[in-house]
């Protein structure tokens, strides 16, 4: 290891780099905007650096393919336990923390030093102080109070930002599979809208999004849920009368029920009502409901839903 401004593998790795033995490929300096995005963010003191493991990795990678795209080798040293940790442990605020970081923000947290191994786990802010030691976040600004350092942290880089989302989408579907859904088909067979807001919003309110809150996270989010939540088959955008209503849940005989559900959201809460009136206004212009009388299911239900945030609003169509 050598301490100068060279391009090694044809990638600039600050003044810090590694010398290995990579055959040429023309044009690799083209991959330094990606590489930097995906790898870069560590400091040693003062100085910026990338992370080692994850830059020699793909250098090698591009040596044999010129177009291979960056991946998360990080995550495949270790176990990435304390990142599952402190997701299966966070609080309400832990959650928004999170979902914060994630989108790009900061946070601020105490940092102590003398933390060990063995205390990790007796407080949220342990958890916090060994993501940063361990690489997991980053310390943009420093401060103190009194005899306390304060770190506004964040996630360094696309790599590890990769880790976490791939740790919470693997910890939801653990949660979904322990937790028992078969209360919110039947708030859908009553026509117990109330409860079916109630009984998602609370879903909402303990899971952490990542998705800046689009339509198509709360499909997906809402198709989650029904999955395995009852004996009905769950069908998503599937081409139904003059279009694709978002979810359509049904017995698997047509003497039974079938549901459509289209889905919108809303930019402020008291458009909530007036999206799930649009909703069902679409079910019956577009005739989604066509297709299932043709099977020859004569039990249909329709539900307009709305999403604000972490709130869901639903209105059942007149039958």
């Amino acid at each position: 290891m050598k301490r100068k401004s060279l391009f090694y593998t044809g990638f600039r790795v600050s003044q810090l780099s590694i010398a290995i033995p990579i055959k040429a490929s023309h044009g690799r300096e083209s991959k330094f905007a990606e590489v930097k995005k995906w790898y870069n963010g560590y400091r040693f003191g003062n100085q910026e650096i990338y992370n080692p493991w994850s830059i020699l990795n793909y250098a090698a990678a591009v040596s044999e393919n010129p177009d291979s795209a960056p991946y998360p080798y990080w995550s495949n040293t270790s176990s990435n336990s304390i990142i599952k940790e402190l997701v299966e442990k966070a609080d309400f605020n832990a959650k928004q923390e999170i979902e914060h970081l994630i989108s790009g923000g900061t946070i601020q947290k105490p940092i102590h030093e003398d933390i060990t191994y063995e205390d990790i786990y007796e407080s949220q802010d342990n958890l916090w102080n060994f993501l940063y030691f361990t690489g997991y976040l980053k310390a943009v600004r420093e401060s103190f109070s009194g005899d306390t350092t304060f770190m506004d942290l964040m996630i360094p880089n696309t790599e590890v930002l990769t880790i976490y989302k791939r740790t919470i989408l693997a910890w939801f579907d653990r949660k979904m599979k322990e937790t028992d859904r078969s209360s919110l088909i039947k708030f859908l067979e009553t026509g117990d809208t109330t409860a079916f807001e109630t009984y998602v919003s609370d879903q909402l309110l303990n899971t952490i999004s990542f998705f800046d809150y689009a339509e198509n996270y709360y499909h997906g989010f809402l198709a989650g849920l029904f999955k395995g939540a009852g004996n009905y088959l769950v069908m998503s955008n599937r081409e139904c009368g003059e279009g694709r209503p978002d979810l359509i849940l049904k017995t698997p005989s047509v003497r039974g029920t079938a549901f459509i559900l289209e889905i919108k959201t809303a930019d402020a809460f008291q458009k909530m009502e007036q999206a799930c009136q649009k909703a069902l206004q679409q079910i019956e212009e577009r005739n989604y409901a066509s297709g299932l009388y043709a099977e020859g299911y004569v039990h249909i239900k329709k539900y307009g839903v709305c999403f604000y945030r972490k709130e869901c609003m639903v209105k059942a169509a007149p039958m």
